[in-house]
């Protein structure tokens, strides 16, 4: 894990997006159907990208693409998959055992999970449209990893950052993770202060006008 992972890890979404909001960056923040689906509800780590299609046959080769990425994955990357909306599940419990055997830390998929009672069993990530019992097989296929990809409504390159939790998901550019994640710790402990201050009674107006933090 490099130090601004480790970093990154003891933030949250909100304060990080809010800091690419100061700095001018406004749509780094994923659409909001993309929730957490297993028993990690945090995360963070660099981006590693896979582009999926709608397919309408079983490819001659198939999961080819798809097995080449797991393979590609190394120690505490996180997955981001573009797909379309197609109803059935690119994401699986065997498929996540072997992520986390390449030191995986978790996947954003945008489209479906399904195997989630057993991926619960792991300490993985999984941020998705939500469940679909059918397999991708014939539906949907993996065609290129390792190139920039749009998740959720956000343009992913590989070796962005990202933090995940239960209020959404957030990339961060590489050129301006160090940037960021110095203001995002600054305003996280501002938001201490200010939490003390209207735990004591202080009116939110005031603190508001001390701090400019809401």
């Amino acid at each position: 894990m490099d130090e601004l992972t480790a970093r990154l890890r003891a933030l949250y979404s909100a304060v990080v997006s809010d800091v690419l909001d100061d700095v001018g960056v406004r749509d780094r923040a994923m659409q909001a159907a993309l929730t957490p689906l297993g028993s990690v509800r945090r995360m963070a780590g660099r981006a590693a990208t896979l582009e999926v299609v709608a397919v309408d046959r079983i490819p001659q080769e198939p999961y080819k693409v798809q097995f080449a990425a797991i393979d590609a994955l190394r120690t505490g990357e996180i997955l981001v998959v573009a797909a379309p909306p197609v109803a059935s599940a690119f994401w699986g419990e065997l498929i996540t055992t072997r992520a986390l055997a390449r030191g995986c830390v978790g996947v954003v998929v945008d489209g479906y999970s399904r195997d989630v009672a057993r991926i619960r069993r792991h300490e993985f990530g999984v941020w998705a449209r939500g469940t679909h019992p059918a397999d991708s097989l014939g539906r949907l296929d993996a065609v290129g990893f390792g190139e920039p990809v749009v998740c959720g409504g956000v343009r992913v390159s590989p070796g962005d950052y990202l933090v995940a939790d239960e209020d959404g998901v957030v990339v961060i550019p590489t050129e301006l993770a160090e940037d960021v994640i110095s203001r995002a710790e600054r305003k996280a402990a501002t938001e201490d202060q200010v939490r003390s201050r209207l735990a004591a009674g202080e009116s939110i107006a005031d603190t508001y006008a001390r701090y400019k933090v809401m």
